[in-house]
């Protein structure tokens, strides 16, 4: 099923008609649409940044990672890297010990 896409100018008539009516549900079932969409639409509308709309909801940000973005990250996988080996060393560890004191135990 394809989604159908308003234009703005049709969402902020309906919104201003459901504010008039006092009835978002009312004028939604009216036009044939979900009321939540209708209810959405109007918390988008009474944001500051009506400019930032789209036809179907407002436009996210890009995010474009820079330099640090990437040093911080190889930071961090290194610090994982390292928590990583730790634990195994640790685990083989306390495998040898469990074998070492109970021989009749077979850790694999």
């Amino acid at each position: 099923m394809k989604k159908k896409q308003y234009d703005l100018n049709f969402k902020k008539m309906v919104v201003a008609k459901g504010e008039e009516i006092g009835n978002m549900t009312a004028v939604a079932r009216q036009h044939e649409l979900d009321p939540k969409m209708v209810l959405r639409w109007a918390r988008e509308l009474n944001r500051k940044d009506l400019d930032q709309l789209e036809g179907t909801s407002i436009k996210q940000a890009k995010f474009i990672p820079t330099a640090e973005d990437y040093a911080q990250l190889q930071k961090e996988n290194e610090k994982l890297k390292k928590l990583y080996a730790e634990q195994a060393l640790e685990r083989d560890i306390l495998k040898d010990l469990l074998k070492k004191t109970n021989p009749h135990l077979r850790i694999k």
